[in-house]
This record gives structure tokens, sequence and C-alpha cells, in this order.
């Protein structure tokens, strides 16, 4: 437990280090709830959550894109960086903030439009292109273990968000105005 405070602690110091990365993650975050409360409003979801979603989307973001490439990025004997293929671990601190990373934006996105699977399958897509464009970008390594640990957090929200969406009330219609004819 000690080792994944420490790792999360590093993590917040990585991004509050450099301002420019803090103010852009805030940014982002502050920018990302809007849009979520937009959409909330345009397709009838629940305001609150997909604004807490947008922030968590945020902060997602943030944290994988706002750091530099580690040492290892480029494994012996290869000049470029390549996708490292390993499995899922929650051995280190690192590997159990990976599968905590999607929680928060998951589980907010189910409760705000009550549909666990295609916010899964979202969420699923969008760690796999991060991992692709920290290799392309040179801010992190492209490994499928973060993947594989991204999902699991992701599905572990996804259920919980779809177990309390089913024990709530039911949604109330919404009607969209039309314009007179």
């Amino acid at each position: 437990m000690l080792e994944i405070l420490e790792t999360l602690l590093a993590a917040g110091e990585s991004v509050l280090r450099v301002p420019l990365v803090a103010a852009g993650v805030l940014l982002g975050s502050v920018s990302l709830a809007v849009a979520g409360l937009a959409a909330a409003r345009r397709w009838g979801w629940r305001p609150v959550p997909a604004a807490l979603a947008g922030v968590g989307l945020g902060v997602v973001l943030g944290v994988t894109l706002s750091r530099r490439r580690s040492y290892f990025a480029s494994p012996e004997g290869f000049d470029e960086p390549v996708c490292l293929l390993t499995g899922f671990s929650v051995a280190g601190g690192s590997e159990v903030l990976n599968v905590l990373l999607f929680v928060p934006p998951v589980f907010f996105a189910v409760l705000a439009t009550r549909r666990p699977a295609p916010v899964l399958g979202a969420a699923v897509v969008l760690s796999a292109l991060i991992e692709l464009a920290q290799t392309v970008t040179g801010r992190g390594v492209c490994e499928t273990q973060d993947v594989l640990n991204n999902a699991v957090g992701a599905l572990v929200a996804a259920v919980a968000g779809a177990g309390i969406v089913a024990l709530g009330p039911s949604p109330v219609p919404v009607h969209h105005r039309t314009p007179p004819r």
C-alpha cells in the first residue's frame, strides 16, 4: 500500500512540477467538464456525472500525455520506440495506478449515460490510443500491460456504475423540443 501511495505522489508531483503542465491539466479538465455538461444537455444525460466524467477524462489525458519517455522506452537492440508486449499485473504501484486510472471517468460516464457497454468500449479504445500516442510523441512507453490494466479498472467501474443505475430510480424521459410546424 505504501508503494502505491508513493507512486501516486510521484505521479502527482511530476504533473505539478511543471506549471504549464499543471495549468494544462486543470484547463483540460475544466474544458472537458463543460463539454460533459453540453453533451448532457444535448443527449439527455445526467449533467453532474457527465461533468465529473469530463474532469476524470482530463486527468487521464493530462497524466498520460504530459510526461517524458522513460529510459526503458526503447528496449536494448531497438533504435526506435516499440510497443512492449506485457501481460496484466498489479505487482507494483504503477500497475495498480493503471488499474485505477480509468475508474473515475468510466464510473461517472456510466452514471451519466446509463450505457455501460459503449462507455467501456470507448475507454478501452482510448487507452490503446493513448499508448500509441505516447510512443509516437515521445511522452511514454507503449505497453500492452497498461491497456490491460486500464481495461480491468474500466470494467470494474462500468459494472459498479451499471449496478447503481440498475438500483436507482427509472430515468425521467427527456423530451426534446421540436420546432413548431
